[in-house]
């Protein structure tokens, strides 16, 4: 399964249909259909930012669950800074890498052609 397909079966999973669901990420209408392989880290931003349950590992790569299960409730005080702030550190670096697997495989690409 490709990552077109996983990102149309995670919408059909919420019950929104695709228009429905590029109008809640923020993506111009028509854009899910003019994906042929992977989008950027500033779109997989705004899907996570409007479905944080979704699973990016399974959604880029297809392992794990689709969506992410719930934590165990978290103690009351956090210790060293904030599980949010974690998590947004983690995406963040998590983003730039997808950004530069991204760019490579371009560049493998291009090296294969010539």
């Amino acid at each position: 399964m490709e990552f077109i397909d996983r990102l149309k079966l995670f919408i059909k999973s919420r019950g929104v249909g695709q228009t429905k669901f590029e109008e809640l990420v923020g993506f111009s209408r028509g854009y899910i259909s003019k994906v042929k392989t992977s989008i950027g880290a500033d779109k997989l931003s705004n899907i996570v930012e409007v479905f944080p349950e979704l699973n990016l590992d399974w959604l880029i790569t297809g392992k794990g669950e689709m969506i992410i299960p719930p934590a165990p409730s978290a103690p009351s005080e956090p210790t060293i800074g904030t599980t949010e702030e974690c998590s947004v550190e983690y995406k963040s670096k998590y983003l730039e890498m997808l950004e530069e697997n991204r760019f490579l495989r371009i560049e493998i690409e291009k090296l294969r052609k010539t």
